[in-house]
């Protein structure tokens, strides 16, 4: 355990030094039959300790190094209206797994048409990983924004407002589009329609305020019902192993929010959410439960880089690093505080019987803090570490947990 403990920074000292000494460049453009062509990548590097502590039961520890994500992809621009891009390779470890995949048509200046393996809205949920703060999106991610899914989109830019439109089915990787080929059960009876609005004004010289809202209603079809369920801050372990609403809808609809206020080297982001499920007829009987999941976190560039902000597509972006370690600066340094909630106790709740009751023990009430740093040594280099210590609270009492993370990557993308 010792060694275990000690191989996370020998990890993240190579994949640093590695990038450091060796410069590799950033990849360039090159022209293959009057296509311009640019590959693209990441490579992801975690080690996750998470120590789970059940009321009157024993610890449940996790300790592991994995490899989060090695994808590889490419951008391929045809001519000025349509562009391709794709990106998958290996995830935690072992899953061969699609990321996004998109055909884009520019109609014009205003209007962009896609169709793929796309996702459609949460302010950081759209978000690249080059460019969010902590390692995970948290609860929320899991609970109720969308992973990429297959989808087609619209998305129109009206003065400082970003619309989206977008019919979605389930992600390839559930489809048999994936590397491994064979379809989840169900996965093709899922059916769901987004819409997203978002922008942003000045607020000074410096500052800038992000606005948005967006709506999503879902359909799972007759089949098995389906369960809410999430990881406290992390990947890693069994999702629903603390919190989880057990099986239990047949179709949801969503309302939810998000804002940003970026000063300089400070931000502020936030989201919240309601998600009402449709109780399957297949399912226990009860009511339809509503639940409710959100986040809010501050941070601050301690270096004085200021985030950038993508009118485009209504999206806080990343801060560039003006003075690279490499150059004799330090590089881009944020610290970082943030709060999770999660309420899955109407699930409970609503239920109308005993066995709904049993299948919804893990829908409790959770609360998260983390605090994180995230350092940029180089451009396309990234170190993020993160301290969480999060609570569910299940009924009966003894069912609480207290969660402990620690949790360090070493990123590199192109």
């Amino acid at each position: 355990m010792r060694y275990a403990r000690r191989l996370p920074l020998a990890v993240t000292g190579l994949v640093l030094a590695a990038g450091l000494l060796v410069q590799v460049p950033a990849a360039t453009a090159a022209e293959i039959a009057g296509v311009q062509v640019r590959p693209k990548g990441r490579l992801l590097v975690d080690s996750v300790s998470q120590v789970a502590s059940p009321t009157g039961a024993p610890d449940a520890r996790i300790d592991l190094v994995r490899v989060r994500q090695a994808f590889l992809g490419l951008e391929a621009k045809f001519n000025d209206r349509l562009s391709l891009r794709f990106e998958g390779g290996a995830s935690n470890n072992d899953a061969f797994i699609w990321d996004e995949a998109a055909l884009e048509y520019k109609a014009s200046s205003r209007l962009v048409l896609s169709v793929g393996n796309l996702k459609a809205a949460g302010l950081e949920n759209l978000t690249s990983t080059k460019a969010i703060s902590f390692l995970e999106r948290g609860p929320y991610g899991d609970l109720v924004t969308d992973p990429f899914t297959s989808s087609v989109q619209a998305r129109l830019t009206t003065g400082a407002l970003v619309t989206t439109l977008a019919l979605q089915g389930d992600t390839f990787n559930n489809l048999g589009l994936d590397f491994d080929g064979t379809a989840a059960p169900g996965a093709r009876d899922r059916k769901a329609a987004t819409a997203r609005v978002a922008g942003s004004l000045s607020t000074g010289e410096a500052s800038r305020l992000h606005l948005g809202g967006w709506a999503r209603v879902r359909d799972f079809g007759d089949v098995a019902p389906r369960s809410y369920s999430a990881r406290p801050g992390t990947s890693v372990g069994k999702s629903g192993d603390w919190l989880g609403s057990g099986p239990v809808s047949g179709g949801d609809t969503t309302a939810a929010v998000e804002a940003a206020w970026v000063s300089g080297p400070f931000w502020v982001q936030a989201e919240a959410a309601l998600l009402r499920a449709d109780r399957s007829s297949r399912a226990t009987a009860g009511s339809d439960p509503v639940i409710a999941s959100g986040y809010v976190f501050a941070g601050w560039n301690v270096t004085g880089e200021a985030r950038g902000y993508d009118a485009q597509k209504a999206l806080v972006t990343a801060p560039k690093v003006r003075s690279p370690l490499s150059k004799g600066g330090l590089g881009s340094l944020d610290l970082l505080a943030r709060y999770d909630f999660a309420d899955l106790t109407d699930v409970r709740d609503s239920a109308e019987t005993p066995a709904g009751l049993l299948a919804a023990r893990r829908a409790g009430d959770y609360r998260g803090v983390t605090l994180g740093a995230a350092w940029r040594p180089e451009p396309g280099y990234r170190v993020v570490l993160n301290l969480s210590e999060a609570r569910v609270d299940h009924a009966p009492p003894q069912a609480d947990v207290k969660i402990r993370l620690f949790q360090l990557r070493a990123q590199y993308e192109f």
